[in-house]
């Protein structure tokens, strides 16, 4: 049997090729094996990635007595600085009386009486810079921009020396002597002790004419005043 096509040459239907369509199949199961390689590639990199995470964790688990120790040795060695720091001020500030009164002995004139040697907390007033209470910060002038200053009520350790002179060979009742050897005889006594002005009274001690002082030396350590 034989078959006519009647239709027009430009009516006829055109005969697609295949290979198009075999070649968009083949990008396909392509492009998809690349997406899986990846996949179990990235997967992969994962898993070792949580391997290993997890072994340094493991491992720091273990160090963590170890990192503890370390914190509180360091804590330890801290506190031991304050400790020191403290200890030595406090031996800086400290006035070894035994030595003290041991020099002053020495330099004590044979004509002179002490009556009674004590310590006593006087105020004296000082130029401090001046700080805000609110923010701790110096405060500052605001024309020429210098630290301002102010006068504080300081409360500084006194050793309160008071006696009597009596009449030397040549019937002389002077405390000059006393003074300069406290103040420029020795100059270690001197470092420490700092005199104010005297106070000096001709007086009578049990029938006999003398004359009384009372001499205040400024103990110069630093120290502060003891809660009371």
């Amino acid at each position: 049997m034989i078959t006519i096509n009647l239709l027009p040459h430009d009516l006829r239907p055109i005969k697609h090729s295949a290979l198009p369509y075999a070649g968009a199949v083949l990008v396909f199961l392509l492009a998809v094996f690349g997406m899986a390689f990846v996949f179990m590639t990235m997967h992969g990199r994962i898993a070792d990635t949580q391997q290993e995470l997890d072994a340094k964790q493991t491992e720091l688990g273990a160090l963590a007595s170890v990192v503890k120790e370390f914190n509180d040795l360091s804590q330890r060695k801290i506190t031991l600085e304050k400790k020191a720091q403290i200890i030595k001020e406090i031996l800086s500030d400290r006035v070894i009386w035994s030595e003290h009164l041991n020099q002053l002995a020495g330099l004590t004139p044979a004509n002179i009486w002490y009556k009674r040697i004590r310590v006593v907390w006087q105020s004296f007033k000082e130029q401090q810079v001046k700080v805000d209470p609110k923010t701790g910060k110096v405060v500052l002038d605001p024309k020429t921009q210098q630290p301002q200053m102010e006068t504080k009520s300081i409360q500084k350790p006194v050793l309160e020396i008071s006696g009597y002179v009596v009449a030397d060979a040549q019937g002389e009742r002077q405390v000059s002597p006393l003074l300069d050897a406290t103040t420029k005889a020795d100059s270690e006594f001197a470092k420490i002790f700092t005199l104010q002005p005297p106070k000096i009274e001709d007086t009578e001690f049990k029938g006999f004419a003398v004359r009384g002082f009372t001499l205040n030396y400024v103990i110069e350590t630093g120290g502060k005043k003891p809660d009371a």
